[in-house]
């Protein structure tokens, strides 16, 4: 260690403060005839001097802000990364206390020469050192890529892995990049021994039919060890908590590993969410039969709304929003041009405008429609619309366009926005997709309109809308003031490997406008109808006032029942004027709400209902893949090891390469006057020296 102590004046002041301190202890000690009769051995007259001139000088030396500068070695531990399985899985052939304390003694040995931190994974990744070996799904690949960005740059060891190798969830781990070139130390868990077994490992269906059409289920069974039997899988229907056989078939199983595909043809004969249970009979010295049920729901409706999507001309948008709607089998999506568009116009719930009206297609008879039958509209301007026309269709935005010419605007977030909630992935996910191209001009916005997102240029954020909305009450309409919106669709996919972030937010803005007019004062809305049980339920609420005005003053209500009578009170958050309730997981089966509230004296009520779908991922396959694990651990040069071997661990991390110790020269500026020791050694001096002059008579 070294260190150097500055000021801001010439070197010569310190000469100036040796210089006070001896003109102060030299008129003090050698002047005074009080102190001579006081003090009178020459060698504590000296020595009460040194101390007087040493405090003197100090203090004076500290009046020029002096600083001091050190320098010193720090020894930085390397990082060793803990992640654990903690899916169900995993519990196979362990002694999960035994292994627990292994687990919890190699942390502890480790500490001192290493930073050790622990994460569980399942679906998700998450920092702790407890694990109850319980979660419903297991996204291995997700649970390095979060660690290799978690850690980048950073004095990295080793990332020991414990794990039995099934993943149900995400890609296969070993193309996971490992971007901090460490090694892989695994700890291979679970069951590699091939039972006897008879599962359901997939079952295909659609989510959703509509009333009075057939519709077909295919289940997908795998048969292990089971040459020669006859199998047998039975469906039926979930009713008020007593299972209705709807069908069953025989199978014959024909080698020890045997798949095959059974098809039910169902019909949808009643409205509401169906409740499917698939069940393979049991076979002898069958190990476990978690894997051979599977529940499945299905939403029956009435009809589906149709929606037409109507361009100047054919355009990468058109097929970018159809795909985005299209993911919600509710709605039918028809695409025409100027040349062929459907007679009747009446059919269709929402009518989708993408740069028409255009200087080549005033669309007369359409727009006629859209206003004599009180049509729902979304324009999608560009470079091609008509903006006068566009201008004196519609009263939410009123753009001034100067000349032909676009922006290029990327979406600014607008948080004061409550006519639907999106999810936080959605709203964070937007802002970074690429710009969009919208017409030039001045754009001036109704005061019956909200907007979801302004355009940014650049990095100056404007008060032009980007995406806008009509208030309830009014003609539904939306505008979109660009067009491109394909890009955003590629570029989420880039960014998250799925599009969920556009499809959220077109399959919103359909919903918000082809959503029938509902008059009640009190709506609840439930985000879908049928959550896994490992999903959050979330439900809405919005309260209207005597002039249709959204408010949320009274509190409001709500009470989830199960099949068993079973009830949950809980009660709204209020956010911006409309209520939202997170409510937490809830078990399998299917449950209904009340909500209510009181408004000037009237209770207002609505109620609802959902399901709950059981994640049997773990149970599918309970084979642990040792292979996996070894593959992962020989291509970064790191090793496999068994539960009984993990004191091994620390011998080998010692001779890894990798696992070391990084030294830091560490520089640390502090101002003098800031050292509590300084001031102590100032008290010191001038306590002794005043207790010598007492003891002796002085003062």
């Amino acid at each position: 260690m070294s260190f150097q102590i500055f000021t801001d004046y010439p070197s010569w002041f310190f000469l100036l403060c040796l210089l006070c301190g001896a003109v102060y202890a030299g008129g003090l000690y050698f002047r005074e005839k009080k102190i001579d009769a006081a003090v009178q051995q020459n060698w504590l007259k000296y020595l009460l001097g040194f101390f007087r001139f040493s405090v003197a000088a100090i203090l004076a030396f500290l009046l020029l802000n002096p600083y001091m500068k050190s320098r010193f070695n720090e020894t930085e531990k390397p990082i060793l990364l803990i992640a654990q399985d903690n899916s169900s899985s995993v519990k196979n052939n362990l002694n999960t206390n035994d292994y627990k304390q292994k687990l919890a003694e190699l942390q502890k040995s480790l500490s001192d020469n290493y930073d050790v931190r622990t994460y569980v994974f399942g679906e998700k990744l998450s920092e702790r050192d407890t694990f109850s070996f319980d979660e419903k799904a297991t996204d291995i690949s997700s649970a390095l890529e979060d660690i290799q960005n978690l850690y980048q740059n950073l004095n990295v060891g080793a990332i020991v892995l414990a794990s039995d190798g099934i993943y149900n969830k995400g890609s296969n781990p070993v193309y996971v990049k490992n971007d901090l070139n460490v090694p892989y130390y695994t700890i291979a868990l679970g069951d590699t021994v091939l039972k006897t077994d008879i599962r359901i490992n997939r079952v295909q269906h659609n989510n959703i039919v509509y009333l009075r059409d057939k519709f077909s289920v295919l289940c997908d069974i795998e048969a292990i060890f089971c040459n020669g039997i006859t199998g047998r899988v039975t469906l039926t229907e979930i009713l008020k908590g007593t299972s209705v056989t709807k069908d069953a078939k025989n199978f014959p199983v024909q080698s020890d590993h045997f798949n095959t595909t059974v098809e039910f043809i169902l019909e949808a004969n009643a409205p509401g969410i169906r409740h499917y249970r698939l069940i393979t009979q049991k076979v002898e010295s069958e190990s476990s039969t978690d894997n051979n049920v599977q529940d499945i729901y299905v939403e029956v409706l009435d009809a589906r709304q149709k929606i037409l999507l109507l361009a100047n001309a054919p355009h990468p948008d058109i097929a970018a929003i159809k795909s985005s709607i299209e993911t919600n089998q509710n709605y039918e999506v028809t695409e025409a041009l100027p040349g062929n568009i459907p007679e009747n116009m009446g059919e269709y719930n929402l009518i989708i405008l993408h740069n028409l009206p255009s200087a080549s297609n005033g669309i007369k008879n359409v727009t006629d429609a859209i206003s004599q039958q009180n049509i729902p509209v979304w324009f999608i301007t560009g470079s091609q619309t008509s903006i006068n026309n566009f201008n004196a269709l519609q009263n939410i935005v009123k753009i001034t366009a100067s000349g032909q010419s676009l922006n290029q605007v990327t979406a600014g977030n607008e948080s004061s926005f409550n006519l639907f909630t999106l999810g936080q992935n959605t709203v964070s996910v937007i802002p970074k997709l690429p710009p969009l191209a919208a017409p030039y001009g001045q754009y001036t916005i109704s005061a019956a309109s909200q907007v979801l997102f302004y355009q940014r240029i650049g990095i100056v954020n404007t008060k032009f809308p980007l995406l806008v909305y009509s208030l309830p009450g009014s003609e539904k309409v939306a505008v979109l003031c660009a067009e491109n919106i394909w890009k955003w669709r590629l570029y989420d996919y880039v960014l998250n490997n799925n599009q969920d972030a556009v499809h959220e937010l077109v399959n919103k803005t359909v919903q918000y406008l082809a959503a029938k007019n509902d008059k009640k004062q009190f709506q609840t809305t439930v985000a879908k109808n049928v959550f896994n049980e490992n999903e959050n339920i979330n439900i809405d609420a919005e309260l209207y006032n005597d002039s249709y005005e959204l408010i949320n003053i009274p509190d409001a209500e709500i009470t989830i029942t199960d099949e068993n009578g079973r009830e949950f009170p809980y009660q709204f958050t209020k956010t911006s004027n409309r209520y939202t309730l997170n409510a937490g997981f809830f078990p399998e089966g299917s449950y209904t709400y009340a909500a209510k509230t009181n408004l000037n004296g009237k209770e207002l009520k609505d109620n609802g209902a959902f399901s709950i779908s059981p994640v049997r991922l773990e149970s599918i396959n309970m084979t642990a893949n040792h292979k996996l694990l070894n593959q992962l651990s020989a291509e970064s040069n790191g090793n496999m090891l068994f539960p009984d071997q993990i004191s091994a661990l620390e011998t080998m991390l010692a001779q890894s390469t990798t696992a070391k110790p990084v030294l830091h020269e560490v520089s640390k500026t502090q101002s003098l006057i800031n050292l509590r020791w300084l001031f102590f050694v100032i008290l010191i001096l001038l306590g002794i020296e005043w207790f010598v002059r007492k003891y002796n008579g002085g003062y």
